[in-house]
């Protein structure tokens, strides 16, 4: 597990950095995203994964994604890497 747990601190690392460095994004949608990720972080630092629920992390960035698919790849590919490594973790 800590494997897997360090392999998503390192995607979400990456997520900020793409959505630091994105002007495009609209505001929803960062909004979105930046509350997937301090939610993601404050349950790593905390070790209590069962806080993050399918229903409410993972939908939230499935539906985000979707919204930029076309629009930013990157971005794209950096939330589907997060949602698997959720998955990987059983969350």
């Amino acid at each position: 597990m800590p494997q897997r747990i360090a392999k998503l601190q390192a995607t979400i690392k990456e997520l900020q950095a793409e959505l630091a460095s994105l002007e495009t994004v609209d505001q929803q949608t960062r909004a979105v995203l930046e509350d997937a990720v301090d939610e993601i972080e404050a349950a790593l630092h905390k070790e209590q994964h069962a806080d993050l629920g399918e229903s409410s992390l993972i939908t939230k960035l499935r539906d985000s994604a979707e919204q930029f698919e076309a629009s930013h790849p990157t971005l794209f590919g950096i939330v589907s890497r997060t949602i698997d490594a959720l998955g990987q973790m059983g969350i």
